[in-house]
């Protein structure tokens, strides 16, 4: 008998918005270098509140369910022109798309969304359904701002928690499809206290046991240029967002060790708000 299984594709949100079309080329690009299908999902509400979709009486390709259907198949196109050879499935859904996306996130290798759809507030870097699904995805999802990875390293903080841990594997495996460096990055709490500070000083002598615990995950033989990195900062946050402006993409577990009962961490609420890279989270 057959066991094997057909990879789990990757999956993109997609609602016509410049923000969808920059996650569609995106994911389009990510599936093609990591050998994975690509689903493109469109979700729609009108049929929650009408049966009346169309077509208007008179008027070629008119109505609600005609819209939907052209825009998924756009989201298709787009696609298809960033990777030809890839193999492209789509899917209209209905439902509000928070719920859906996160129901069809337990088929996915990875969720892919906009910052910000057709409904977002123009000041917000990060909209609410992109907020929701990193909270409540059970797969990687990944946030886009921009639509080609830009050059530079996969940068991925750590904390030694357990999703940390799965974040160091997906960055690696990323970095490895891009050919690019992996950088390890642990924030330590600022010391104010000479003591505190002198024992920091004293540490930097020897590899960070959160770095050495994360270089633990990855093949002894691995080819990838690792870069490591343990500092002090007054703000994690910060830190992080700092150096993910000359990162292809930042990579970040959920939520750390202290988090306690939250499904998503403040550092990552706060660097999903604030950077302008793209963010994949990890649980």
């Amino acid at each position: 008998m057959n066991t094997s299984t057909s990879p789990k594709p990757v999956i993109v949100g997609y609602d016509g918005s410049d923000g969808s079309q920059r996650a569609v080329r995106w994911a389009a690009q990510h599936a093609s270098v990591t050998g994975l299908p690509l689903l493109v999902a469109h979700c729609t509400t009108w049929p929650l509140f009408t049966d009346d979709l169309g077509p208007v009486e008179g008027i070629k390709d008119s109505g609600l369910q005609n819209a939907a259907e052209r825009t998924v198949s756009e989201g298709v196109e787009l696609a298809a022109q960033v990777a030809p050879d890839l193999k492209i499935t789509q899917r209209l859904l209905t439902g509000f798309p928070a719920d859906v996306l996160t129901k069809l996130s337990a088929d996915a290798s990875l969720l892919v969304t906009g910052t910000r759809g057709l409904g977002g507030f123009a000041g917000l870097l990060v909209g609410s359904v992109s907020l929701h699904l990193t909270a409540s995805a059970s797969c990687p999802i990944a946030v886009v701002r921009e639509d080609q990875p830009a050059e530079g390293s996969v940068l991925v903080a750590v904390d030694g928690s357990p999703e940390s841990d799965r974040a160091v594997l997906i960055a690696a495996g990323l970095a490895e499809a891009l050919n690019q460096s992996l950088h390890l990055l642990h924030i330590l709490p600022y010391r104010r206290h000479p003591a505190d500070v002198a024992a920091n000083v004293a540490a930097d002598s020897e590899r960070d046991p959160v770095i050495q615990q994360s270089r633990n995950l990855l093949p002894t033989d691995t080819k990838l240029t690792i870069a490591e990195e343990a500092t002090t900062a007054t703000s994690t946050p910060g830190a992080i967002i700092e150096r993910a402006r000359t990162a292809s993409c930042v990579v970040l577990g959920a939520k750390g060790r202290n988090t306690l009962g939250a499904r998503l961490g403040s550092t990552v609420h706060a660097v999903l708000h604030h950077t302008t890279s793209n963010v994949i989270v990890v649980r």
